[in-house]
């Protein structure tokens, strides 16, 4: 059952509608395209579930199961406490205020670290990428509008009660996204380091290059700080 990078865009959206814009197993909103047995098109399922399908624990017959009852369209799954919402997430990061219409709060040397979209659809979910430095300091992008993008175990992803988490296998690379309700997240721990210029934020305040800030992140603007 392979990932499947290739596919169109309009074949990812047919397969993200079908699919309710979340792995099918866990309802996750950060998913990688699974193709289907005998060839029978695509499904959506996060890092950590695929990996479940790479290492045999989970079978082929199990995967078209979850594809034809998408955990997110069940009676009892609970949209809320995941990112499903129609308007761009209000933002606590730095120690601003809650962030509002800001849909790149931090870039550095030009790079933009997070960037968070409405979905495409209403009932889809927000949009995330996240652009992280490798160990080299280069500019990697690690999710692209909710798709994990590394498929060389070099990042790490994995859901921990309300928090996105994701890691670097090597170096010091992490952030972490806590869900408080569909339209509010939280930049809980981010840490990076782009073309040798060191990021550390959090809640409360922000670190860039050693200096500690607090509320320097502005709201209702494109890019709320050029580092």
């Amino acid at each position: 059952m392979p990932s499947l990078p290739d596919l169109t865009a309009e074949e990812r959206a047919v397969v993200r509608q079908a699919c309710g814009f979340a792995c099918v197993r866990c309802g996750v909103t950060i998913y990688r395209y699974l193709g289907l047995p005998e060839g029978r098109g695509a499904t959506l399922m996060c890092p950590t579930c695929h990996g479940l399908v790479e290492e045999g624990r989970l079978t082929p017959a199990q995967v078209q199961n979850f594809h034809a009852n998408p955990v997110v369209r069940q009676r009892h799954f609970a949209r809320d406490r995941l990112p499903f919402s129609s308007d761009l997430p209000h933002l606590v990061i730095g120690g601003s205020r809650l962030l509002r219409d800001t849909p790149i709060p931090i870039t550095v040397e030009g790079e933009p670290i997070l960037i968070f979209a409405p979905p495409r659809r209403s009932n889809g979910a927000t949009r995330i990428s996240v652009r992280m430095g490798a160990p080299d300091g280069a500019p990697v992008q690690v999710v692209d509008g909710n798709e994990w993008l590394p498929t060389d175990g070099s990042w790490h992803f994995i859901l921990r009660g309300d928090r996105y988490s994701i890691m670097a296998a090597r170096g010091d690379g992490l952030a972490i996204l806590r869900i408080i309700s569909r339209n509010r997240i939280a930049v809980e721990h981010l840490r990076t380091t782009i073309r040798g210029r060191r990021l550390e934020v959090t809640p409360d305040w922000l670190e860039i290059d050693g200096q500690r800030h607090v509320g320097r992140v502005s709201s209702s603007t494109l890019i709320g700080l050029e580092c």
